[in-house]
């Protein structure tokens, strides 16, 4: 997004070129000078400012263009905004020559992520020595103004010009600019010397966050800055665990999707490293999957350690699939031939995406599965790889259902490892349970509900887990949070990982899914409840108030059975058959005369296992900060089998 020349060699340009610093830049002076206003367009005219073309008009623009998403982030009534005409106009809008008095030139910066063709440039001496692009690149987006700025103290007493340059015709194609000041001090996203090499990231001011904001889940993953959303390339190797994930490394709202990567030894404790893979080319870095290549069939391995494979869509329409590898256990990544297509685009959709590739043992090949096409049918791609780099269509999948970010595992039936069947489920965690070959994919056409709260969404399950467990995690996605009204400095949080298997129930056979036994190590103090009536139940809960909480319920139960649990101010209501909680139904009928409920509580999530994890509802919540009370009600003479409630430490 914010790039200084030269190039970006193997990372080309934009996103790739950013480095977030560890704290604001001050100048070494004990008293930095007053800034200088360059250009506010408060006056509706560009004044001394020469404007050719179309694209920015005779005057500036107040606000937002007809046909334009709503700008805002500016400052004061009137910007640059090069949209007047739409995206097909084309222009530049030049500066008089400025003398650079400030060690940094900050400015408000939007629109189009083109490099040489949604930018703006300062140029000093008749040459470019530094740009800046706005930060979207494909559909959606957001027409927000993000401040940068520039470190130009060794231009200091020369004379700069700023040309802002709109030649880009199509999505995006337009920029826009504002609130431009020479300073003493850096404010904003810096724009670094990205000859420095490879190494840099995205990542460096991240450092000095930490977890202890007052609304910052506990024990779930959230990044530490910024807006995450779908797990990626969830593999384990070498005793870690790698968590992938979308990740926009400059705002709290979806954009510049980029690979964000953290690391665990137990799925709990996380931290997160610099961005893995990063935009190029002008598109960005949507969902995919890594995996370890532990016959070396990509043929890249070095030394002992075994090579990390990333498929991921290349998303700058029409989007295709495309791979990096890292031989240092994830610390780096290098593009497969440049970034090139490993699976073109297939002609089904511009937006095919979401590659899971995984090693099938019994067919010795890779499998690739691609979701291409939505309703009606939707349309999954199966494809196959000997060496990871040329790939063959083997089959399709057609159902209505099917939609993006598509995972297939095989799972044991009743805990037998020899006895098993394959689920392939959605974003949406619809799924199917079938058999698979290598190939193709075979169900009986049954569709089934994974999870029934509103916000579970891209699970994926972790490859290559070493003691034969399926383990997923998924996006908590939604906006019925209190992260922003909070002003955290983070957006969206992960589900906790759960173990997925199958069960044969008189329904049939059935997804069952449960939290990783590994919370156990947070468990800082237990409440644990026998054989009693609800009255002294509730009683014992009233005098247990917690935080984070990870509570089991058992309880003697018909069809007219009615409790209601709450949990710091929220109420789950058992009544029907049925968990009732914020809206959504969670079906648990009593099996042989009993119903369980398991509950994870964070600090900004309820989440509901119902008869030990047929059905799971997934939620987030706002509580009262101060509120820790549990309890238990009902008008009837309910009988607790069971109890028992954990007050649960901090995984920070």
């Amino acid at each position: 997004m914010f790039s200084s020349l030269p190039s970006a060699r193997l990372f080309g340009f934009g996103l790739l070129a950013i480095v977030l610093s560890a704290a604001s830049i001050t100048n070494a002076q004990d008293s930095p000078r007053d800034d200088i206003m360059i250009a506010n367009f408060e006056d509706h005219s560009y004044g001394s400012w020469k404007p050719e073309g179309e694209a920015f008009g005779t005057l500036p623009a107040e606000g937002t263009f007809a046909g334009q998403m709503e700008v805002t982030g500016y400052e004061g009534k009137y910007l640059v905004n090069s949209f007047r005409g739409g995206d097909r106009s084309t222009g530049t809008l030049t500066s008089p020559p400025t003398l650079l008095e400030r060690d940094y030139v900050t400015f408000l910066i939007g629109g189009g992520a083109h490099a040489g063709e949604t930018c703006v440039n300062l140029l000093v001496d008749g040459e470019v020595v530094r740009t800046a692009t706005g930060p979207n690149q494909t559909s959606g987006g957001s027409e927000r103004l993000l401040r940068a700025h520039w470190d130009v103290k060794e231009f200091a007493g020369k004379r700069g010009v700023f040309q802002v340059i709109d030649q880009h015709r199509g999505g995006w194609g337009h920029i826009n600019l504002d609130d431009i000041w020479a300073s003493d001090q850096a404010s904003g996203i810096p724009a670094e010397d990205i000859t420095k090499g490879p190494d840099l990231r995205t990542f460096a001011s991240y450092e000095e966050i930490g977890y202890d904001q007052p609304f910052r889940p506990q024990f779930h993953f959230t990044s530490l800055r910024n807006w995450l959303n779908d797990p990626n390339g969830m593999v384990y190797l070498d005793g870690e665990y790698h968590l992938f994930f979308q990740h926009n490394p400059l705002d709290k709202v979806w954009g510049n999707m980029t690979w964000g990567h953290a690391v665990s030894k137990d799925m709990l404790h996380w931290k997160q490293l610099p961005h893995a893979i990063l935009p190029y080319a002008g598109g960005t870095i949507f969902s995919g999957t890594a995996a370890v290549d532990v016959d070396n069939t990509l043929g890249v391995q070095q030394g002992g350690n075994k090579t990390l494979v990333a498929a991921f869509t290349f998303a700058k329409q029409p989007f295709y699939q495309a791979m990096a590898y890292s031989t240092d256990r994830g610390r780096s990544f290098s593009l497969w031939n440049e970034g090139q297509a490993i699976v073109p685009n297939q002609g089904y959709d511009p937006g095919e995406r979401d590659p899971k590739i995984f090693w099938h043992k019994p067919s010795q090949k890779w499998v690739m599965v691609l979701w291409v096409k939505q309703a009606k049918p939707g349309r999954v791609l199966f494809f196959n790889s000997e060496d990871l780099q040329n790939w063959k269509e083997v089959s399709q999948f057609d159902r209505d259902w099917v939609f993006e970010c598509m995972d297939l595992v095989q799972l044991p039936i009743d805990g037998d490892p020899k006895n098993t069947k394959w689920l392939l489920y959605d974003a949406s965690f619809e799924y199917e349970i079938g058999e698979f070959d290598g190939k193709t994919f075979t169900t009986d056409h049954k569709v089934y509900r994974g999870d029934y709260g509103p916000n579970y969404y891209a699970a994926q399950s972790f490859n290559n887990m070493p003691d034969g467990r399926c383990v997923s995690i998924g996006w908590m996605r939604g906006d019925n949070h209190p992260f922003l009204k909070e002003d955290m400095p983070f957006n969206q949080q992960m589900s906790f990982p759960t173990t997925m298997d199958f069960r044969t129930t008189e329904e049939g056979l059935k997804l069952y899914r449960w939290p990783v036994q590994e919370i156990e190590s947070l468990y800082e103090e237990t409440l644990s409840l026998g054989k009693t009536d609800l009255a002294a139940a509730s009683a014992k809960l009233q005098t247990f108030p917690a935080e984070l909480v990870d509570l089991s319920i058992e309880f003697a139960a018909d069809n007219t059975t009615e409790l209601v649990l709450y949990l710091r101010g929220e109420k789950i209501e058992y009544r029907e058959g049925a968990f009732n909680y914020a809206g959504t139904t969670v079906p648990a009928k009593p099996i042989d005369g009993v119903v369980s409920l398991r509950v994870l509580v964070d600090r900004a999530s309820v989440e509901l296992f119902a008869n030990e994890g047929a059905a799971v509802s997934t939620h987030y919540a706002t509580f009262e900060p101060l509120n820790r009370s549990l309890g238990l009600s009902s008008k009837q003479d309910v009988r607790i089998r069971t109890l028992t409630v954990h007050r649960l430490m901090s995984a920070w």
